[in-house]
Order: C-alpha cells, then sequence, then structure tokens
C-alpha cells in the first residue's frame, strides 16, 4: 500500500487528500519524512518528523507528536494528548480524556502527557496522567495514575513492576 509524505511546513486542508483519497487528513501539521498509512482519520493535530502512523487510527484535534514516534495501527489518541519523542504507541492503545463521559463540557475534560522515549504496549487504556521519561506500559495495562520516569508498569490497574536498567531507583 502506497505511504503519504507531507512537508513539515505543509498543511493538508481537504478532507481528502488528492494524492491519497484512502486518507482523511484535514488541517494537520505534519514533519518531513513522516509516513502515514491508509485508513486514517487525523485532523488539526501536529506530527512531528520522521514519525509513522499506522492504519485505522484516529489522532484528534489538540493532539500534538514529537518526532521520531510511531503509533500503530488501531489507535485513538484523544484531544489534550501530548506525546514526546522517540515514543512507541503499540497496537490499538487507547487513550482517554473524559473520565466521566458523555462529558459535553470539554473544560471538564483532562489532558495526558506523554515524555519522551515511552513505549506504550498494545491494547493499553490511558486515562488522564503523566507517563515519565523511558517508562514502559506493559501490554493491556489501564493507567490510571501518573507512572515514574523510567518505571515499568503493567496490569488492571496499572502498577509499579521495576525500574527499566539505567533509569532512577536502581
Amino acid at each position: 500500500m502506497p505511504i503519504f509524505k507531507k512537508d513539515k511546513k505543509q498543511k493538508i486542508t481537504s478532507p481528502k487528500s488528492a494524492e491519497n483519497p484512502l486518507q482523511l487528513i484535514n488541517n494537520c501539521k505534519i514533519g518531513e519524512g513522516t509516513k502515514i498509512w491508509n485508513f486514517v482519520n487525523i485532523y488539526e493535530c501536529e506530527i512531528g518528523s520522521d514519525s509513522m502512523v499506522g492504519c485505522f487510527c484516529e489522532i484528534q484535534k489538540g493532539v500534538r507528536i514529537g518526532d521520531r514516534t510511531r503509533i500503530q495501527s488501531h489507535s485513538f489518541i484523544c484531544d489534550l494528548v501530548e506525546i514526546g519523542n522517540d515514543c512507541f504507541v503499540g497496537h490499538g492503545v487507547m487513550f482517554i480524556n473524559d473520565v466521566y463521559p458523555p462529558q459535553p463540557d470539554r473544560s471538564e475534560w483532562k489532558g495526558t502527557v506523554v515524555e519522551d522515549g515511552v513505549s506504550i504496549g498494545s491494547n493499553a487504556t490511558i486515562l488522564p496522567v503523566r507517563i515519565g521519561r523511558n517508562a514502559i506500559i506493559g501490554a493491556g495495562a489501564v493507567v490510571t495514575k501518573d507512572v515514574p520516569e523510567g518505571a515499568v508498569v503493567a496490569g488492571n490497574p496499572a502498577s509499579f513492576l521495576r525500574y527499566r536498567n539505567g533509569s532512577k531507583g536502581e
């Protein structure tokens, strides 16, 4: 399947790109070298350089994703999420910004910050939290509390297992 590349300075404004009608990309800033696969719905977000967004992802308005970050297929990234540089978001990861749905008042929504170097395993659910630099989130984890820098967490709800080699706490 063909991939879609845009220059960092370009904005995509049409709902169906003339280059690839299998993508819904509207008013996004997409960095140079970033690859966007088919069957995506991304709008009014920023994605850094040399990143990748897999098939069947939705990335909503206001999301910011850093450089060299991979978003695997079937992931949902909602408004008020910031993902740093050099991160990995596994298949089917869901971010939540509304802890008491349905909440139509956006001022009641809460944000999530994923710092640089974080790896999130497939099918994890991330509630509004801060995930520290170089942390690892296990597959299927439900993250309900902040995760310290370099921590490894897993489970439902996610609990601390240990620190990564070379991280604080060792």
